[in-house]
């Protein structure tokens, strides 16, 4: 039981995206460097980056590099682009 609630006043609602977890469906898909800068309003050397410093997760398909989904959408919720 929290203070507030001990004292009979109403709690406050947590922010949205605190409670919120990304869809399930967003798991095991990735996109393009290309296309996941677009979505993020960034350049693809900028997610190139990102990926490199751990900020955004990859997988690597023989040259070509893919941003996960999940990534992507937990940095744009973190309101980082």
């Amino acid at each position: 039981m929290s203070t507030l609630s001990c004292l009979g006043l109403p709690e406050a609602p947590a922010p949205a995206h605190v409670h919120r977890p990304l869809p399930a469906v967003f798991e095991g898909m990735s996109l393009p460097v290309r296309s996941a800068a677009e979505l993020l309003g960034l350049t693809p050397w900028t997610i190139t980056r990102l990926v490199d410093r751990g900020v955004l997760q990859a997988v690597q398909y023989g040259p070509y590099r893919y941003v996960t989904l999940t990534s992507v959408m937990a940095y744009r919720r973190l309101g980082r682009s």
